[in-house]
């Protein structure tokens, strides 16, 4: 076969693959939830697939697939056809679990396309009103007098409010006691009721309890204060310099989803996040709507897996 009839037979073979791009969506698109429904993760996908069904005219339908720390969902996106109608939100779990877990039945780093960052979300540092503590300092200072004493609860082996304390500790150099529980809920109550000392859980949660006066909190986890609690000191600013833990939530899309798929996506996230009816609603959670490229999303990725793997290390973390 000439050149000639070569370059036709490609042209008309790539067609199909050009007009599917240009028409995306021309059917329903899912988005898939690690987590049950209720969460911060499925709120947000619901925000934003109910603003993408609105503009794409298509049904963006939120399929909760949850277990195993986010593993179970993960593994149906890795394994969906790389065309667009099958997302995912994941959350830091996504990072941990890229060290945490020896055999994940998929790679990280290979088999996903970053596609936006969706929001940020900040968490506090809460103790139970009892403690002496009353700031970020006085909680080190005991936990260096009484090593091995103070303890904190988490929602479960590698979870934001796990690793978030973990970091506190490596950075404050100090040793305490982790408490895992099955879910953030019993986590918080067992704090307010005295059997475990602290935890750190994301602002939706914490704030009302603070406010309610069943917690105290200490310090505020993000780079800069929050309008929830403006008078709350960063964790960084009261003792621990470069302490910086912040709930991400990234829309990842299977590798080798077509490029153009994947930056169209990634505009109508950036388009969605700069509604304000949709700020409103996530200042209502404690979050704030955020964008990226998929190359800076792709790059926060890699970023949190390395820096996950390093605190991993460090406290000789093992799923239990």
């Amino acid at each position: 076969m000439r050149l000639p009839a070569l370059l036709a037979c490609a042209l008309l073979a790539a067609a199909p693959l050009a007009h599917a791009q240009s028409d995306y969506p021309s059917r329903p698109v899912r988005i898939i939830v690690p987590f049950p429904p209720g969460g911060a993760a499925d709120t947000l996908a619901r925000i934003y697939g109910a603003r993408m069904s609105e503009d794409w005219k298509q049904p963006v339908v939120v399929e909760n697939r949850p277990g195993a720390g986010g593993i179970i969902g993960t593994e149906a996106l890795a394994k969906s056809a790389p065309d667009g109608y099958s997302l995912e939100v994941v959350t830091v779990g996504h990072a941990v679990n890229a060290s945490l877990m020896p055999k994940l039945p998929y790679d990280t780093a290979a088999d996903f396309a970053p596609v936006a960052l969706l929001a940020t979300l900040p968490s506090l540092v809460v103790v139970n009103p009892a403690l002496s503590a009353k700031d970020i300092k006085e909680l080190i200072a005991l936990a260096k007098a009484k090593p091995g004493t103070v303890t904190y609860a988490s929602s479960g082996t590698g979870s934001t409010s796990h690793m978030s304390a973990a970091l506190l500790s490596s950075m404050a150099g100090v040793s305490m006691v982790h408490v895992p529980y099955k879910g953030a809920s019993a986590a918080l109550n067992d704090v307010m009721g005295g059997q475990v000392q602290m935890t750190i859980d994301v602002a939706v949660s914490a704030v009302p309890q603070v406010k309610a006066g069943k917690l105290r909190a200490l310090a505020i986890t993000s780079a800069k204060r929050s309008s929830l609690l403006p008078d709350l000191p960063t964790v960084a600013e009261s003792g621990v310099p470069g302490y910086e833990f912040t709930a991400w939530y990234v829309l990842l899309a299977p590798a080798k989803t077509p490029a153009a798929i994947v930056d169209k996506v990634s505009a109508e996230a950036k388009r969605i996040a700069g509604l304000p009816e949709v700020r409103e609603k996530l200042n209502a959670l404690g979050a704030e709507p955020a964008s990226a490229t998929p190359a800076e999303t792709g790059a926060l990725l890699s970023a949190e897996v390395a820096r996950w793997a390093k605190v991993i290390k460090e406290q000789n973390i093992k799923v239990e």
